[in-house]
């Protein structure tokens, strides 16, 4: 059963959405008026086409239409100079919208959330905003000025880390493994958390989701890198656009009865049924950007037909949306 937002404001250990922000603020640096996580990215138009494989399990209209969308990509950091050349997250954030999305009337009906890990950090807030606080020292989100100190610091608060949220260990063992993506169109972006599809007579599919690209996933090679402007990833989505759109397919992995719902950190099995519910064509960038860049792309934003899962941590995460939109729209 998916909590109520009173439940949901405050973690276990009494941390609340407003201190947890405080604390990613402390780490991030992000500026006023930025994103306190994934400050720079760009918006783009997009179209929903469904494949209609889905249907018979959930009443969604916007899965089972087609449908207008907008999409924004981004650097992960809250640093809005972060350098793209480097290893790190980086998001994609879909608002399904009502109508054809021309105006800024356009109602956003559901929101995906995803980025670029298998997995989730951590089952919960504060083993997640201790690995940002981590990153930080690290010099990954803002740093120390001494980088020696920095590395140091950071050392320590990994190790901490790992003792005190050992389902931490896959995720960054994933971090490590991997290079800087070679562009947002050629990166796979997972959902991390459960949701529930729900048909006509109230029967539930528990499902993740991921959002596949079309041209393959590509890493970075170092040494091209070093070639690259810090910011180039959405140049390089520009430019790819110009010649046609760039197409996401959206699969969903269904759950057997075993696999957790409540624990975004766990992986399930990936013999489990791939489902490709639908394509993510991104046409253009959005001439309507500055509207969409106010907006909170908020992964509990569910249409009719689909609902949250009984994970604290995607409850938890409408409330720290909330309270880093009401901080950056702020005059």
């Amino acid at each position: 059963m998916s909590q109520s937002p009173q439940d949901a404001s405050v973690t276990e250990d009494g941390m609340t959405a407003a201190q947890a922000v405080d604390r990613i603020e402390a780490a991030a640096h992000p500026r006023p008026h930025d994103r306190r996580l994934h400050a720079r990215g760009a918006v783009y138009d997009a179209r929903f086409v469904p494949t209609g494989q889905i249907a018979e399990w959930t009443t969604a209209a916007c899965l089972t239409a087609e449908s207008a969308a907008v999409i924004r990509f981004s650097n992960g950091s809250g640093n809005f100079a972060a350098d793209d050349r480097a290893r790190g997250v980086r998001g994609m954030a879909v608002k399904f919208l009502d109508g054809d999305g021309s105006s800024d009337d356009a109602k956003a009906v559901m929101d995906l959330v995803a980025a670029n890990f298998r997995v989730f950090p951590s089952h919960n807030p504060e083993g997640f905003i201790d690995l940002v606080e981590a990153l930080g020292m690290a010099g990954t989100e803002g740093g120390f000025a001494d980088r020696a100190k920095g590395k140091l610091a950071a050392a320590g608060k990994f190790a901490t880390v790992l003792a005190q949220h050992p389902e931490s260990r896959g995720a960054l063992k994933s971090f490590a493994g991997q290079q800087a993506p070679a562009g947002f169109a050629t990166t796979r972006y997972d959902g991390l958390h459960a949701f529930v599809l729900v048909d006509e007579s109230g029967v539930r599919r528990p499902f993740r989701y991921r959002l596949v690209p079309q041209l393959g996933e590509v890493e970075i090679d170092p040494a091209y890198a070093e070639t690259l402007a810090p910011d180039f990833l959405i140049g390089d989505l520009d430019s790819r656009l110009t010649t046609g759109p760039v197409t996401f397919t959206v699969v969903y992995q269904l759950a057997e009865p075993n696999d957790p719902t409540h624990d975004p950190s766990q992986a399930w099995p990936e013999h489990r049924p791939l489902i490709p519910a639908g394509h993510l064509h991104v046409t253009a960038r959005s001439p309507r950007e500055d509207h969409w860049q106010q907006q909170v792309f908020d992964p509990t934003r569910l249409a009719p037909g689909v609902e949250a899962s009984d994970d604290k941590m995607l409850a938890f995460r409408r409330h720290a949306y909330s309270v880093s939109a009401e901080r950056r729209l702020a005059p």
